[in-house]
């Protein structure tokens, strides 16, 4: 049973990191030079929930498999170790699905209004470049955490 779990979790860090690395230097660079930035912003505003969402689903995965192992061999540094890096994982894509990204598209929406009046509250595009580079951080963070759980697993 054990080889099985330790499978599911292996999958689980695979999943992550590739979700982030393929949309982060594959899809989103490729989008973004192929696409009207209006175009662009719809495809992005229908694919970072789903995109979190899966974070959030692999990082549960992670935790159960953990949980398992440390009821099937007993709790061990390296488990409680990683159950934090997937905690911390699971908190970072939660954070972004809801509320970061529901508020960096409501703010994006007041800036288009206000660049079709012809004023842009300077404010305003401050507040949402800051929203924009705290969800780059996050992912970043996903990023290092999940190459952090794939260094772990030897002694998981």
């Amino acid at each position: 049973m054990a080889p099985l779990i330790e499978y599911l979790h292996a999958l689980a860090v695979a999943i992550l990191v590739g979700k982030v690395v393929l949309l982060s230097f594959v899809v989103a660079p490729i989008l973004a030079k192929s696409l009207e930035r209006e175009a662009f912003g719809t495809v992005v505003r229908r694919l970072f929930p789903a995109y979190y969402a899966l974070g959030m689903g692999t990082a549960i995965m992670g935790l159960v498999s953990l949980s398992a192992l440390a009821m099937i061999r007993g709790m061990s540094p390296s488990l409680l170790v990683g159950g934090g890096v997937w905690l911390i994982i699971l908190a970072a894509e939660s954070y972004c699905r809801s509320p970061l990204t529901p508020q960096s598209n409501d703010m994006r929406d007041w800036l288009k209004e206000q660049e079709q009046h012809g004023t842009v509250d300077p404010n305003l595009q401050a507040a949402w470049n800051r929203l924009h580079q705290r969800s780059v951080y996050l992912n970043s963070l996903v990023l290092l955490a999940g190459l952090c759980l794939l260094g772990l697993a030897p002694q998981l």
